[in-house]
């Protein structure tokens, strides 16, 4: 009798082996179809859904509010009277240079800028290296007969002033260097 017993223990322990595997396989099938949903939905879902178009119109909205609160500021600063000027000395001592050219010309001039607000003092300052060499550069790179001129004074003072807009990454006319004025000028 004991075999008789023993025979039907036999045969059932298989059966649970067989249905954990089989549950298993089941389970890990499941994951992978998911899986592969959701990849397929990632796939083909639009790239964009406009969010980036959202995102551009926004920003561009962004900037056109600030700059219309600089026009409106500066439109507050010209009806409350008239503002008086700012205005900045490039540096402490006069620049002094030797002109292009066959001769050995020299020019020292002694620069003061006007700024549109006090803020652009301190802009300045930030990039006065950049400063310095631009115009230590510009005027190198004038000859004798160009700066003699009234006419290639005014080119000068120009020419340094878009330069330092340029260093300033001004935009509007009315911001930044507003004149360079030369307060020593003398060439030999």
């Amino acid at each position: 009798m004991s075999d008789a017993k023993a025979a039907p223990s036999a045969d059932a322990a298989p059966k649970p082996k067989k249905n954990i595997l089989l549950f298993a396989i089941i389970g890990l099938l499941v994951v992978l179809l998911l899986l592969g949903g959701l990849l397929a939905f990632f796939l083909l879902k639009s790239p964009a859904d406009g969010s980036a178009d959202e995102a551009v119109a926004e920003a561009n909205a962004h900037a056109e509010e600030e700059k219309k609160a600089k026009e409106k500021k500066k439109k507050e600063k010209e009806k409350e009277g008239h503002v008086a000027p700012v205005f900045d000395k490039l540096q402490d001592q006069p620049f002094t240079v030797n002109l292009a050219g066959d001769t050995e010309s020299v020019l020292q001039v002694e620069i003061m800028v006007e700024l549109a607000e006090d803020a652009d003092k301190e802009r300045l300052k930030s990039v006065q290296p950049k400063v310095l060499d631009a115009v230590n550069r510009l005027l190198r790179s004038k000859t004798l007969e160009e700066i003699k001129t009234t006419e290639g004074q005014e080119t000068l003072a120009r020419e340094i002033r878009e330069k330092l807009n340029e260093l300033l990454e001004v935009e509007a006319k009315d911001e930044g260097v507003l004149s360079v004025n030369f307060t020593k000028y003398f060439y030999q």
